[in-house]
Parts: structure tokens; sequence; C-alpha cells
């Protein structure tokens, strides 16, 4: 008889959608083995079809010797697939980014637990995504007729339109606002954060054919996102919601090379409370300079020191061939420092304070066996259900139902705090 294990809920930062068509990129879809791509193909037939819960049979029988490494493999299947998911299809937006839970199903064999399957369930932000898709894809119709010349001439024009259309949010920033972290709050309704803007920006280089990722990380310790595009066998930098703060000229973000936009880190993953391993293209460390096409910029290969590299001698013959990826660039901290990362929250917002003094969501070096203390705000309706810090890979310190909670740092930590429905 089958089983299901515990729902396993998922919350997703950001956060990275829409109707998956033929034209849209699989770079992550790559990187995932057998399984996680098993997983990765049916959630893309069906969440960009709309479906907000279904069951899948999976190809094969996976087994393992209890059900808490059961879940935890599991865990980490449906997290790959699904953060691979949103990095590639940023055309699907009527998905709730920040949860879904799924159920993994199971049978006992001796003390062996057999998975057969699961069950998963989404949660949707609209129900007229239909109209939504349809609104999107005009919109996108609509640049693509205008771009023309060459691969750096539309990818100027995206940039170019993206900022005549949308406006930044800054209410979204505090408030989550599903329609501001997606293609359509930018292309659409004029409106978006960071994230809309980098997804945007994907779907159209997508549509054109010209290899664009979506990057999630820091600058200056505040979460942001951007996008690494390429051009001439290299990748460089767009960050089009720079672009259009006031004050820019509007292309002090554009085509920028690693040494020119040293504040922009990469993190390691876009999932909340998980580390899924994916790699990223060099970035070129000089800017790209239009006509200058040859293919050998010098890729960014280390964190922290700007130190140039010498330039490849087997220079691309493709088109838009892939350079070698690398993972997320973590500049090193101090000796005798660790690094304090806060992780994204749903209905409330939250500091970590040191010396009377705080900072919000985003990461830190701090000298080791610094006091600190968080502090956690929930929304009207909402009350905190956990605050969690996390090392190491497990929980050193936690409080539940507590507006703060005091901890010593030993090392590298990651701060998680949940908010609950009020009763």
């Amino acid at each position: 008889m089958k089983k299901s294990l515990t729902a396993l809920l998922l919350a997703l930062v950001i956060l990275i959608h829409v109707p998956v068509t033929a034209e849209a990129a699989s770079s992550y879809r790559g990187q995932l083995d057998g399984m996680e791509g098993e997983i990765y193909d049916v959630l893309t037939s069906k969440l960009s079809q709309g479906y907000d819960s279904f069951s899948y049979e999976l190809s094969r029988t996976l087994t393992y010797s209890s059900t808490e490494e059961a879940n935890s493999d599991m865990q980490r299947l449906v997290a790959r697939a699904y953060e691979a998911f949103y990095r590639d299809h940023p055309e699907v937006v009527w998905l709730d980014k920040y949860g879904f839970s799924f159920s993994t199903q199971y049978y006992m064999e001796g003390s062996t637990v057999q998975v057969v399957g699961f069950s998963l369930r989404a949660a949707l932000t609209t129900s007229s995504y239909q109209s939504q898709q349809y609104a999107l894809e005009r919109a996108v119709s609509a640049i693509l007729q205008n771009a023309s010349g060459t691969d750096y001439d539309k990818v100027r024009y995206f940039h170019d339109e993206i900022l005549a259309r949308c406006t930044y949010n800054t209410d979204a920033v505090s408030s989550y606002d599903p329609v501001s972290c997606e293609a359509y709050g930018a292309l659409v309704t004029g409106s978006a954060i960071c994230e809309g803007y980098a997804k945007a920006f994907k779907l159209l280089c997508d549509r054109s054919g010209i290899p664009c990722e979506i990057i999630g990380g820091t600058v200056e310790g505040e979460p942001h996102m951007w996008n690494y595009v390429q051009l001439g066998g290299s990748y460089y930098l767009v960050d089009a919601t720079f672009d259009d703060s006031p004050g820019e000229s509007g292309y002090n973000y554009f085509l920028k090379g690693a040494g020119s936009v040293s504040d922009h880190l990469e993190s390691g993953g876009l999932l909340e409370g998980f580390s899924t391993g994916f790699s990223y293209p060099p970035l070129s460390w000089s800017d790209y300079i239009p006509g200058e096409d040859d293919g050998n910029a010098v890729p960014q290969i280390l964190g922290g020191a700007a130190e140039a590299f010498a330039a490849r001698e087997d220079a691309p013959a493709a088109k838009n061939p892939q350079p070698e990826r690398r993972p997320a660039i973590i500049p090193e901290v101090e000796t005798g420092f660790s690094r304090v990362s806060c992780l994204f929250s749903k209905n409330g917002r939250y500091w970590v304070r040191r010396d009377g003094s705080g900072f919000s969501q985003g990461s830190r070096a701090i000298a080791n066996g610094t006091g600190l203390q968080v502090l956690a705000f929930p929304e009207p309706g909402y009350r905190v259900g956990e605050i969690l810090v996390i090392s190491g890979g497990k929980t050193v310190a936690s409080a539940r139902e507590r507006a703060s909670l005091a901890f010593v740092l030993e090392g590298n930590s990651q701060i998680q705090v949940i908010f609950e429905k009020a009763a």
C-alpha cells in the first residue's frame, strides 16, 4: 500500500514565470542528472499549462534506507528541478514563487523505503493566467517585430524598450506584489522590481536566440537580480533595474565586464534555504565594445581581487558557443570573520542587529563571537512562526512564536524567519 511522507514546503526566493515555448532557452536543464531532468520535464509540462496540482509516477523506483533519507533526497531532487525550471522559463508568470508543497509516494519493502512518485500542489497568483499569457505574448511580439540588426543591436533595443515601458515599483520592495516580480509587470503593466526587469530581458533574448541567464545575488548586501547575456562568445552583465534608477545615464550597467561591476555578488541558489549548486558562465573581464566581436574576451575566474587573465587561444568558432561554466563567485571573508546571509521572507520583514545598529536582508561579514539579535516584524494579519539560525547545514539557534532571537556568531550563518497567518 502506498503512503505519503509529510508534505515538504519549499519556500522559493524571488526570485524567479510564464508559458513555456519552443524558443525558451534551457541552459539549466542541461545541468540536471537523469532523475532531476525527469522531474524538470514534468514540472515544465504541468506548471506551464496552469496546473496547480498533479501526481507523477517516476520512471524507476528509488530505494532508501529510511523515510528521513527519502525525504531529504526527494527534497533535493525537486528543489534542483524547480530552480532550473524557474531560471529557464521567465514566461511562466502565474506561480506564487514563495512556495509549493509536495508529498512523496512510497511503500515499505522489508527495511527499505521504495519511492515510486510524488504529488505536487502549487499556488497560482491569478485564475486568469490565460489572459495574462495572451497580453504578455502580444507585448513580446510587438517588441520583437521592431528588433533588427546584430545581436548587439537587438540586446540594446530590448534594454531600452524595457526602460521605456517600465517604472520601478518601490512599494513592492516591502510588500509582496507577484505582478512586479514578473516579465508581465515589466512589459505589460509597466511596473516591476529587479526580478521583473531581469525576467523580461531574458524572455526577449530567449525569443531572439541570444543566450541569456538570470543571476541572483546581492549588491552592497541587498538581494538583487540581473542578467548575463552572451555576445561574440563571451558573457556580459546587464542590469536594467540599475540603469532605470534616478541619476543613471541609462547604460552604466549595460554589457559590463567583471572589472566594472565588482559590487554584484552572485549567490549559489535562488531557492530559500537550499544550495542547489548550479554553475554560471564566466563573465568577461572587460566591457563589451560594439564591433569587436572576436569572442576572445577574458573570462572572470576568481572572485575578490581584480586580476586580468590572458585571452584564450582557442577562439570559439560557433556564433553562440557555450563557455565553460563555473560555480558562483562568493568572495572569501577575512580570517576570524563569518558571512551572515538573510534569506527572503514573505508576509513580514526582519533585521539583524549588532551593537545597536541594524542591517536588512543581504550578506555581511561580521567578526566571530559577535552577539547578534534578529528582530522580526510581521505584516498585519500575520505572526512570527519561527526564527532560525542555520550554520553548516544545521539549526544552531531557533525561537518559536517570538519576535526576537539573540545568538552569538560562530561561523557562516543563514537567518530564516517564517511568518504564519494569525489565528
